[in-house]
């Protein structure tokens, strides 16, 4: 007979070896089917959020990037059995908390980790810097270069100054339609 020590269901922050949060997650649900304890490991969370890299030649790749490397949450109800399982996972590392009690995360935490997920639905991943020197590759200014004064991961933009009619003049690109220049 399991020994309940929490009866209400709460999260839970588990340290996993960086790089192996999906993994973990696997084989969390996994052993709790194994092992029968569908009412006690209940859910399990990656924190991530979109990524979009711009690759040479402007494609674009989308990919999860977590917010929380080496960290998982675990919805479960402690009992010594369903964390003898979750510790013995591989690549568990532990619990976060205080020595050998797992202490909860509180709702206003978890709200707050839900909505930072929510909140960076997607981003830009780049290569480039201010100060670069572009090439436009697409577009009406194909052609023109300038060194790059703004970049935003947000919308996957940046601003770059390129002489037009002997002027200086800032204009805004998408990452696919610039190159490096080396």
């Amino acid at each position: 007979m399991q020994q309940v020590q929490n009866k209400n269901p709460e999260w839970y922050v588990i340290q996993v070896i960086s790089g192996t949060e999906e993994n973990v997650k696997q084989s969390l649900f996994q052993r709790r089917e194994s092992f029968g304890l569908e009412d006690y490991i209940l859910d399990v969370f990656v924190p991530t959020h979109d990524v979009v890299s711009v690759r040479a030649g402007g494609t674009k790749v989308k990919r999860k990037k977590n917010i929380l490397p080496g960290y998982i949450l675990v919805q479960m109800r402690v009992t010594n059995e369903s964390w003898y399982i979750v510790r013995n996972t591989p690549n568990v590392t532990g619990f976060l908390g205080a020595g050998n009690v797992p202490v909860p995360v509180s709702g206003a935490e978890l709200e707050q980790l839900k909505g930072k997920v929510e909140q960076n639905t997607e981003t830009f991943d780049t290569k480039y810097k201010v100060g670069d020197m572009a090439e436009i590759i697409k577009g009406p200014f194909e052609g023109n270069e300038g060194p790059i004064t703004e970049i935003n991961t947000k919308k996957g933009s940046l601003k770059v100054n390129i002489n037009l009619l002997g002027r200086d003049t800032p204009v805004e690109l998408e990452f696919s339609q610039i190159t490096i220049k080396k």
